[in-house]
Protein backbone atom coordinates (compact mmCIF):
# COMPACT_ATOMS: atom_id res chain seq x y z
CA UNK A 1 0.00 0.00 0.00
CA UNK A 2 1.36 3.78 -0.86
CA UNK A 3 2.16 5.48 1.84
CA UNK A 4 -1.13 8.58 2.40
CA UNK A 5 -0.15 11.57 1.02
CA UNK A 6 -1.55 14.94 2.37
CA UNK A 7 -1.11 18.32 0.89
CA UNK A 8 -2.35 21.68 2.88
CA UNK A 9 -2.76 24.85 1.28
CA UNK A 10 -1.86 28.36 2.48
CA UNK A 11 -0.34 32.05 1.75
CA UNK A 12 2.68 32.46 0.33
CA UNK A 13 5.40 32.01 2.49
CA UNK A 14 8.91 33.04 2.52
CA UNK A 15 12.02 31.68 1.06
CA UNK A 16 12.35 28.36 -1.60
CA UNK A 17 11.51 24.68 -1.31
CA UNK A 18 13.08 22.10 1.16
CA UNK A 19 11.86 18.81 1.79
CA UNK A 20 13.02 16.32 4.58
CA UNK A 21 11.65 14.47 7.90
CA UNK A 22 9.31 16.45 10.12
CA UNK A 23 9.88 17.12 13.75
CA UNK A 24 6.65 18.30 15.69
CA UNK A 25 6.20 20.23 18.83
CA UNK A 26 2.21 21.51 20.10
CA UNK A 27 4.57 23.80 22.22
CA UNK A 28 5.70 27.07 20.56
CA UNK A 29 9.32 27.46 20.55
CA UNK A 30 11.72 30.07 22.18
CA UNK A 31 15.43 29.93 19.98
CA UNK A 32 16.86 31.82 23.37
CA UNK A 33 15.57 29.41 26.53
CA UNK A 34 14.38 25.83 24.93
CA UNK A 35 17.42 25.59 22.58
CA UNK A 36 21.30 25.51 23.02
CA UNK A 37 22.46 27.94 21.11
CA UNK A 38 25.70 26.53 20.31
CA UNK A 39 24.35 22.76 19.06
CA UNK A 40 20.67 23.33 18.11
CA UNK A 41 19.57 20.72 20.67
CA UNK A 42 16.46 21.29 22.82
CA UNK A 43 17.21 21.90 26.31
CA UNK A 44 13.92 23.16 27.93
CA UNK A 45 12.60 19.83 30.54
CA UNK A 46 9.73 22.60 31.21
CA UNK A 47 8.43 23.94 28.13
CA UNK A 48 9.42 20.49 25.68
CA UNK A 49 10.19 17.83 27.71
CA UNK A 50 9.02 15.36 25.32
CA UNK A 51 11.33 16.55 23.05
CA UNK A 52 14.67 17.16 25.25
CA UNK A 53 17.79 16.15 23.25
CA UNK A 54 16.01 16.90 19.82
CA UNK A 55 18.43 18.64 17.25
CA UNK A 56 16.47 20.57 14.97
CA UNK A 57 19.49 20.49 12.26
CA UNK A 58 18.02 19.45 8.78
CA UNK A 59 15.13 18.76 9.69
CA UNK A 60 11.45 20.11 8.30
CA UNK A 61 10.23 22.14 12.02
CA UNK A 62 6.74 22.18 13.07
CA UNK A 63 5.15 24.12 15.47
CA UNK A 64 2.11 26.31 16.83
CA UNK A 65 4.20 29.35 16.52
CA UNK A 66 7.22 31.34 17.83
CA UNK A 67 7.94 32.76 21.28
CA UNK A 68 10.72 35.42 22.45
CA UNK A 69 12.06 38.02 21.47
CA UNK A 70 14.29 40.05 18.92
CA UNK A 71 17.57 37.46 19.45
CA UNK A 72 15.41 35.08 17.94
CA UNK A 73 16.45 36.01 14.12
CA UNK A 74 20.38 36.16 15.41
CA UNK A 75 20.48 32.69 17.11
CA UNK A 76 18.35 31.23 14.33
CA UNK A 77 21.03 32.43 12.09
CA UNK A 78 23.80 31.97 14.13
CA UNK A 79 23.07 27.95 14.13
CA UNK A 80 22.23 27.97 10.11
CA UNK A 81 25.42 29.15 9.36
CA UNK A 82 26.69 26.38 11.06
CA UNK A 83 24.74 23.94 9.66
CA UNK A 84 22.75 23.37 12.29
CA UNK A 85 19.32 24.94 11.38
CA UNK A 86 16.39 23.33 10.35
CA UNK A 87 15.70 22.73 6.09
CA UNK A 88 11.90 24.92 6.50
CA UNK A 89 9.95 26.15 9.47
CA UNK A 90 5.64 25.35 9.47
CA UNK A 91 3.33 27.32 11.84
CA UNK A 92 -0.12 27.60 12.62
CA UNK A 93 0.71 31.15 12.80
CA UNK A 94 4.15 32.65 12.27
CA UNK A 95 5.47 35.12 15.07
CA UNK A 96 6.73 38.04 13.12
CA UNK A 97 10.42 37.99 14.22
CA UNK A 98 10.85 34.31 12.98
CA UNK A 99 9.16 35.65 9.69
CA UNK A 100 12.43 37.98 9.93
CA UNK A 101 14.52 34.78 10.59
CA UNK A 102 13.29 33.01 8.02
CA UNK A 103 13.93 36.31 5.72
CA UNK A 104 17.65 36.89 7.17
CA UNK A 105 18.45 33.13 6.69
CA UNK A 106 16.29 31.88 3.62
CA UNK A 107 14.92 28.97 5.61
CA UNK A 108 11.65 28.29 3.84
CA UNK A 109 8.33 29.48 6.32
CA UNK A 110 4.96 29.08 5.88
CA UNK A 111 1.69 29.59 7.78
CA UNK A 112 -1.88 29.90 7.78
CA UNK A 113 -2.18 26.83 6.09
CA UNK A 114 -5.88 25.46 5.64
CA UNK A 115 -5.49 23.22 8.04
CA UNK A 116 -3.95 23.00 11.64
CA UNK A 117 -0.39 21.36 10.53
CA UNK A 118 0.74 20.70 14.13
CA UNK A 119 -2.54 18.54 14.05
CA UNK A 120 -1.89 16.92 10.45
CA UNK A 121 1.97 16.37 10.15
CA UNK A 122 3.76 13.75 12.77
CA UNK A 123 7.38 13.44 13.25
CA UNK A 124 8.78 11.36 11.04
CA UNK A 125 6.56 12.39 8.15
CA UNK A 126 7.98 12.99 5.20
CA UNK A 127 7.31 17.26 4.56
CA UNK A 128 8.19 19.25 1.18
CA UNK A 129 8.06 22.60 2.01
CA UNK A 130 6.84 24.98 -1.41
CA UNK A 131 7.00 29.00 0.51
CA UNK A 132 6.53 30.35 -2.76
CA UNK A 133 3.12 28.43 -3.60
CA UNK A 134 2.21 28.49 0.13
CA UNK A 135 1.33 24.69 0.05
CA UNK A 136 3.04 21.81 2.39
CA UNK A 137 3.29 18.21 1.01
CA UNK A 138 2.48 15.60 3.81
CA UNK A 139 4.04 12.01 2.93
CA UNK A 140 2.47 10.52 6.31
CA UNK A 141 5.29 7.63 7.46
CA UNK A 142 4.91 3.98 7.15
CA UNK A 143 3.19 2.33 10.53
CA UNK A 144 4.88 -1.13 11.12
Amino acid sequence: MAPKKIVLKGHKGIGGVAEGEAIVSQEPISWYADIDQWTGVVICKTTLPEMVGTNFAGKILVFPTGKGGIFSPQLIADLADRGLGPKAMVNVWAHPVFVEAARWTNIPLVDRLDKDPTKVIETGDWVKVDAPKGIVEVTKKTKK
